[in-house]
């Protein structure tokens, strides 16, 4: 009697090795193409989440630095930007220092790098480098739950 490949020991390590990798090698291969994830704002030593919220991309404050900035974790600095390019997505951007909303472009320069630059008027622009926090390398693409959509102010 001739035994299914099902049952082979070996061919079910192999898959169950192929599918381990599966899991955590095509997050992270994903990461360099798209901006989701905990982003380090070095000057201020603030953490943004760059996350998915309805298709679109949006980010929030999630950690500071200093405790007297404490209340502005959980602030929404960008709803709804649109991929414009391969590696660049256009939208609002909330600056919680002036309380003035800029547009936005933000792009991806590697894995690990992304820059944000907010324009007045299209002319009068200003841009910051980010760097990936490591504990988001693997690029975390789904929505999270518990993450705001970005739909009430």
């Amino acid at each position: 009697m001739k035994r299914s490949r099902v049952c082979n020991p070996s061919w079910r390590g192999r898959f169950a090795a192929a599918a381990f990798l599966a899991l955590f090698v095509t997050p992270a291969a994903q990461a360099g193409n798209e901006p989701y994830g905990v982003w380090l704002r070095p000057e201020a030593g603030q953490q943004f989440s760059f996350y998915d919220c309805g298709g679109l991309l949006c980010a929030k404050l999630v950690s500071v630095k200093n405790a007297e900035e404490q209340k502005e974790v959980g602030t929404i600095i960008l709803r709804g930007a649109t991929k414009s390019g391969a590696k660049e997505w256009r939208g609002k951007l909330y600056n919680a220092k002036d309380g003035n909303i800029y547009d936005g472009v933000i792009t991806l320069k590697s894995a690990n790098e992304l820059t944000l630059k907010g324009c007045l008027w299209g002319v009068i622009c200003k841009g910051e480098t980010w760097r990936r926090t490591t504990a988001s390398a693997a690029g975390a693409r789904a929505p999270d739950k518990g993450q705001d959509s970005g739909d009430e102010e």
